[in-house]
C-alpha cells in the first residue's frame, strides 16, 4: 500500500494486513475503521481538493489489487464510492444567488446539449421507432442496467454539463456568438428558441465539441500523471491543474449519480462517451445495428455472424461499435438479440492481450466482466439477511454460474479474482470461493458447492 496513505492512516495498515483467513467481522469492523479515519481526514482539511485527490488515489490502489484475492477491497471500494464520495462535495453547492447576465440564455444551451445526448439514449435503447428493435422485445438484466440503457443517467449527464457550461462557456466569444444573440432576438422578443439551435446548429455543437475534446485531454493527461507517479524512479508529485480537478470533480459527482440511481457507470464511461452520444450519426447506428441483428437473426451459424459482424466493426469507431452492439444485444426480438457469446467473442477477438482488448472494447469488455461482480454483491447482500430466501439464493447462484460460464475465464481472470475476493470473508459462501479458486469453475462441480452453500444457509437461518 501506498506509504504515505498507510502512515496517516493506522486502520489502512490493518486493512492492509487482512488475508484469506480474515472472518467477515474482522473485515467489516477494518473497512468502518477506514472510512471512519477518512471522514476525520477530510474534516480537517482545509483544502477539499487535495482531500479528493487522496480518496482517488486510494481508490485507484484499491482498484490495483483486480488480480489479488483481498477479502476487504470491494467492500471498501464500495464504501468510499456510496459514503465518502458524496460527502466531498455536500459543501459545494453555491448559497449564493447567481446573477450571471446571460443565465436564461446558459440554460437553454444546457438544455440543448442535454436534450441531444437524452434523445440519442433514448434511441440506443429501443425507445425511437426507427430501431429496427423498437417494441420487438428487451433482454432482461439480472443485475443493475450499465449506464447507457438507463432512464436516470441522462440526467446524471445533464449536471455534469451544467457545471462545465458555467464554468467553461462565460466567456467573451460565446457571450458574443450564443448568448446575446440568443437574448436580444429570441428570448426578448418571444420567438421559440429552438428555431436559434437549428440554424445555428454548426457552430454550436463544433463549441461542444471542443468542451468535450478538452475533458477528454485532462482525463489523458490525469491518466499520464498517475502512471508516471506509480513508477518508483519518478519523483512526479502529480499536481493536477485546476482544469484537470474540475473534470475530476464532475466526474466523480456523475459516479454519485450512478450510486443513487443504481445504474453501472464504468471507469471508461468518461467524456470520450459522453462525446459519442453527444455527435452519434444516427444513420450510421440504425444501419449497423440492423445489419447486427439480420446477421444474427438469418445467419447460418455462429462463425458467420461474428464474421458479418466483424465487416461493420471495420467501417465504425471502437466506441461508437460498442454502443451500437450493445443496443443490439439488449432490444429486439429473442431470435434477433445479439447473443453474449458473439458479444465476447467480438470483444475478446479485437485483440491479442487483455490489456489491448479493454482498450479497444472498452465499454463492451467492462459489461462482460462486471456481471458476475454485480451478481455477487447481491448474493452476498442476501446472504446476510437475518431470515433470507432459499429460492432467491439458488436464483441468483444459478445466474452467478451462468455469467461465470460465459465468461473467457483467461481474458476475465481478474473479475473471476475478484468474485472470489467478495465471498472469501463469508463462511456460508466458501463453497463457491472454492469452486471459482480450487476447481476451475467446472460446472460438474458447481450443482455440489451450490448446495453446500444452500445447507450453511438453512443452518445459518435455522430452517433444519
Amino acid at each position: 500500500m501506498e506509504d504515505f496513505m498507510a502512515a496517516s492512516l493506522p486502520s489502512l495498515q490493518r486493512f492492509a494486513r487482512l488475508n484469506s483467513n480474515s472472518d467477515k467481522t474482522e473485515v467489516s469492523e477494518v473497512v468502518a475503521a477506514v472510512i471512519e479515519d477518512l471522514r476525520v481526514t477530510v474534516k480537517n482539511t482545509v483544502d477539499p481538493s487535495a482531500a479528493r485527490r487522496s480518496i482517488t488515489d486510494l481508490l485507484d490502489f484499491l482498484n490495483s489489487l483486480k488480480s489479488t484475492v483481498h477479502p476487504g477491497r470491494v467492500e471498501l471500494a464500495q464504501s468510499i464510492s456510496q459514503k465518502m464520495i458524496p460527502e466531498l462535495y455536500q459543501k459545494d453547492e453555491p448559497a449564493e444567488y447567481d446573477n450571471y447576465e446571460y443565465l436564461r440564455a446558459e440554460y437553454l444551451l444546457v438544455n440543448h446539449i442535454s436534450n441531444k445526448i437524452a434523445d440519442n439514449l433514448s434511441l440506443i435503447r429501443g425507445e425511437i421507432s426507427a430501431h429496427p428493435g423498437f417494441r420487438k422485445g428487451r433482454r432482461e438484466f439480472p443485475v443493475h442496467p450499465l449506464c447507457i440503457y438507463a432512464n436516470l443517467y441522462a440526467s446524471g449527464i445533464r449536471d455534469l454539463i451544467t457545471k462545465l457550461i458555467t464554468q467553461r462557456f462565460r466567456n467573451k466569444k460565446i457571450q458574443t456568438t450564443i448568448y446575446e444573440p440568443l437574448t436580444r432576438d429570441v428570448i426578448g422578443v418571444g420567438k421559440n428558441h429552438e428555431t436559434f439551435f437549428e440554424d445555428n446548429v454548426i457552430y454550436i455543437d463544433e463549441q461542444v465539441t471542443k468542451l468535450l475534446d478538452w475533458g477528454i485531454a485532462a482525463e489523458q493527461s490525469m491518466a499520464a500523471k498517475k502512471i508516471e507517479s506509480s513508477d518508483p524512479s519518478n519523483s512526479s508529485d502529480k499536481d493536477f491543474t485546476p482544469e484537470e480537478l474540475l473534470v475530476q470533480e464532475v466526474r466523480d459527482k456523475l459516479k454519485v449519480h450512478s450510486e443513487i440511481n443504481e445504474y453501472f457507470l464504468p471507469q471508461t464511461a468518461g467524456f470520450i462517451l459522453i462525446k459519442q452520444l453527444y455527435t452519434l450519426n444516427k444513420g450510421r447506428f440504425l444501419h449497423a445495428a440492423k445489419e447486427i441483428q439480420n446477421a444474427t437473426k438469418y445467419g447460418n451459424d455462429h462463425s458467420q455472424t461474428v464474421l458479418q459482424i466483424d465487416q461493420i466493426v471495420n467501417e465504425t469507431e471502437e466506441l461508437e461499435f460498442d454502443i451500437i452492439a450493445l443496443s443490439a444485444h439488449a432490444v429486439g426480438d429473442e431470435q434477433s438479440l445479439l447473443s453474449y457469446k458473439a458479444l465476447q467473442d467480438i470483444c475478446i477477438g479485437s485483440a491479442r492481450t487483455r490489456e489491448a482488448m479493454l482498450e479497444a472494447r472498452p465499454l463492451i469488455a467492462a459489461e462482460l466482466g462486471r456481471q458476475p461482480i454485480h451478481m455477487a454483491k447481491l448474493i452476498i447482500a442476501e446472504t446476510q439477511k437475518k431470515v433470507g430466501n432459499i429460492q432467491k439464493i439458488n436464483e441468483m447462484l444459478e445466474n452467478f454460474r451462468e455469467m461465470i460460464r460465459r465468461l473467457n475465464q483467461k481474458r476475465f481472470e481478474p473479475e473471476i479474482t475478484t468474485c472470489a475476493s467478495m465471498m472469501l470473508s463469508y463462511k456460508s459462501l466458501k463453497p463457491i470461493v472454492k469452486w471459482l479458486q480450487n476447481e476451475g469453475a467446472e460446472e460438474g462441480t458447481f450443482f455440489l458447492r451450490a448446495q453446500q452453500v444452500q445447507v450453511n444457509l438453512k443452518k445459518k437461518w435455522n430452517m433444519v
